[in-house]
């Protein structure tokens, strides 16, 4: 898919003379299609010197998507677009995550929106980049990453997320759009991922035996905490615990104990790990300042 689109990229600019070197692009997927539409639209919002546009195609689907009421044209696209910067653009992201109305319906958010053609600093007073732009570029850019959003949605599972950077040409171009995200459509994708990746464990939950005497003796590595007992019966086992349908990792037999309660050790054992994690009895992290003179808020 590389070789076919950085072809594609250089026919588009006429890098190709000869003729049996050219792809007839009528003849390529939809979906290819819209993946090439998708790179057209991150290169317009990451481009720093605002040359790169916006496609004709994608104005159209943006218009078909949010109805006759909320069109928008390339002379929309381009003004807005001067308007922002990164800056700009992760506060407008933050602003769209945290509206009550983005999971609701996104004409209601936008119809929602101030829409002057001077900025709106009382609208806009938590962030300052958006309090000094034009409220009319901020509806337009909005517009335009919902739709780019849906768009990446659609397209995710041609996406091979696995590989490195520089391994793929086309990928590195799909993930440097990746901040532009908008938060429902992570978590559909990530709910979508953990339904398809969850599997049916080998192994029913597994009884872990904790040792709570030993657990209060001091050792010199943590090696006798509850978190390294939980470790070493745990660890060879996470592939499928991580995705298991099972809502319990464990069950929790406390030795001495002739029973396994499953609420009560359970969650105690719970808690006793999550202790030693942050005790200096297991030496995971480094305290602050604060911390090592126990002083301040944030010690």
């Amino acid at each position: 898919m590389d070789l076919v689109f950085l072809v594609f990229e250089r026919q588009k600019y006429r890098s190709i003379v000869a003729n049996q070197f050219e792809f007839d692009v009528a003849r390529f997927s939809e979906n290819f299609h819209n993946l090439l539409t998708l790179v057209d639209v991150i290169n317009a919002l990451t481009d720093k010197t605002k040359q790169s546009t916006f496609s004709d195609k994608f104005i159209l689907q943006s218009s078909v998507l949010l109805g006759i009421n909320n069109q928008f044209n390339q002379d929309d696209t381009e003004q807005s677009n001067t308007s922002f910067n990164t800056i700009a653009d992760w506060q407008l992201i933050h602003f769209m995550n945290n509206h009550p109305l983005i999971d609701i319906s996104f004409v209601q958010f936008i119809n929602d929106l101030p829409a002057e053609s001077v900025s709106n600093p009382i609208y806009y007073k938590l962030y300052s980049s958006l309090s000094d732009i034009p409220a009319i570029s901020i509806r337009i850019r909005a517009k335009v990453l919902y739709p780019f959003n849906l768009l990446l949605e659609n397209l995710v599972s041609m996406i091979d997320c696995s590989l490195l950077p520089r391994q793929s040409v086309l990928i590195d171009k799909i993930l440097a759009g990746r901040i532009y995200m908008l938060y429902p459509m992570k978590f559909r994708l990530f709910n979508e991922t953990s339904a398809n990746t969850e599997i049916m464990s080998s192994v029913d939950v597994p009884t872990i035996n904790f040792d709570p005497v030993q657990a209060n003796s001091t050792s010199p590595h943590g090696q006798y905490t509850m978190f390294h007992q939980a470790y070493k019966q745990l660890h060879s086992l996470v592939h499928e615990l991580s995705r298991s349908k099972y809502d319990r990792l464990w069950l929790a037999q406390y030795l001495g104990m002739y029973s396994i309660d499953q609420d009560g050790p359970y969650h105690d054992s719970i808690s006793c790990t999550c202790d030693d994690i942050c005790s200096t009895r297991l030496p995971l992290f480094i305290l602050c300042p604060n911390g090592r003179t126990n002083s301040g808020l944030k010690s």
